[in-house]
């Protein structure tokens, strides 16, 4: 569906209203529905075709590939510093990477990459959860006269 189609759709109803005799508008505003509906559908589709496409969920390391270059390249844009990604990308595939150093990582492997439910479990773990509820709890303040 082009840019300004659905203007023209709607355009199409509303002056299609005022100048065509009633059945005959009604008619027309009918067959305009469906087909700005039918274009819908086809733009549903589209879209996830092609988010699915953009989005790999893993990646085969090749001679010579750094964990940095993957990054840039494969991982969707995140709000997020590489050094957690990198974390996360090294937590998930502890068999690609040697002693868990992403600077040491094997070639001929399929990583994973980490999408936000893997940085959400990464950053916030129990025992950040507990350091957080921690400050909650007024009985355990210092208190000055």
């Amino acid at each position: 569906m082009k840019k300004f189609e659905f203007a023209k759709y709607i355009l199409a109803l509303v002056t299609g209203m005022a100048s065509l005799p009633l059945q005959a508008s009604i008619s027309e505003a009918e067959k305009a529905l469906k087909e700005l509906l039918s274009d819908v559908k086809t733009m549903e589709g589209e879209i996830t075709r092609s988010v699915k496409e953009e989005q790999p969920t893993h990646y085969k390391t090749k001679y010579g590939d750094t964990l940095d270059d993957i990054i840039i390249n494969h991982v969707v844009e995140m709000p997020v510093k590489r050094n957690i990604i990198k974390r996360a990308i090294v937590n998930a595939n502890p068999n690609a990477f040697k002693s868990s150093n992403p600077n040491w990582m094997y070639s001929g492997r399929t990583i994973k990459l980490p999408d936000a439910n893997d940085i959400k479990t990464l950053i916030f773990t129990d025992e950040a959860l507990d350091k957080l509820s921690l400050g909650k709890n007024r009985d355990e303040w210092i208190r000055f006269p």
